[in-house]
């Protein structure tokens, strides 16, 4: 059988990786089958094991899609800014962009149902070693915060960040269905519970104009 000429290649490859991300996302791991995939897909099941080795390395490619997503919108926002209050106001801002993304419009709770298996060992380590990154850059960021004299975390700094992480990865499943301003009023009572238990007057005094800016908008 004749190579497809390139072009044809990488259209056969998106097609079969926007199908996977979507069927993975709605239905998780065990729920989806190569079949169903293809089928989505319009290929035969040859041309998907033409591009992957099977199910577990395309899910595995799905998946840091979506960490690629949650990257983009959360994590390298917060990372760009100097002053700690800005960052985790980029970070709560960044999350609503999440949630509006098209990507993520046909679900995502699939990604977390993925069993602890032999077969799927591989996929849950690619999502903690995800979890834990990002957690790590948020208590860099909060440390940060710290040595500015924006926060006083004391020695909740550590849970703090893995406490954001999940509330970031639980926040993704239910507000996608809320309207954008709806989800805006949340999760600016979740910024503003965090800065009230944690921050220093003088970080309150900088973060109130933001959200009052935020207000005007939406």
């Amino acid at each position: 059988m004749p190579r497809k000429p390139a072009h044809e290649q990488f259209d056969t490859l998106s097609a079969l990786q926007d199908r996977a991300f979507e069927l993975f996302g709605r239905y998780g791991y065990e729920g989806v089958s190569i079949g169903d995939i293809a089928k989505a897909a319009k290929l035969s099941k040859g041309a998907l094991y033409w591009h992957f080795a099977g199910k577990e390395e395309l899910f595995l490619e799905c998946l840091r899609r979506l960490h690629a997503i949650f990257t983009e919108h959360v994590i390298e926002p917060m990372r760009g800014q100097s002053d700690a209050v800005l960052a985790i106001v980029a970070m709560f801002r960044g999350l609503e962009k999440l949630l509006r993304d098209p990507r993520l419009e046909n679900g995502v709770a699939g990604y977390w149902l993925v069993p602890s298996t032999p077969e799927t060992m591989r996929l849950v380590a690619e999502q903690r070693a995800f979890e834990v990154a990002s957690q790590a850059a948020i208590r860099d960021v909060m440390a940060e915060g710290a040595r500015q004299g924006s926060f006083d975390l004391g020695e909740d700094l550590e849970d703090m960040s893995k406490a954001i992480i999940a509330l970031l990865e639980a926040s993704i499943l239910p507000l996608r269905h809320q309207e954008p301003d709806e989800v805006h009023r949340m999760i600016s009572v979740l910024a503003r519970t965090l800065f009230r238990a944690y921050a220093r007057p003088e970080a309150l005094k900088k973060l109130a104009p933001l959200l009052q800016k935020d207000s005007a908008k939406s």
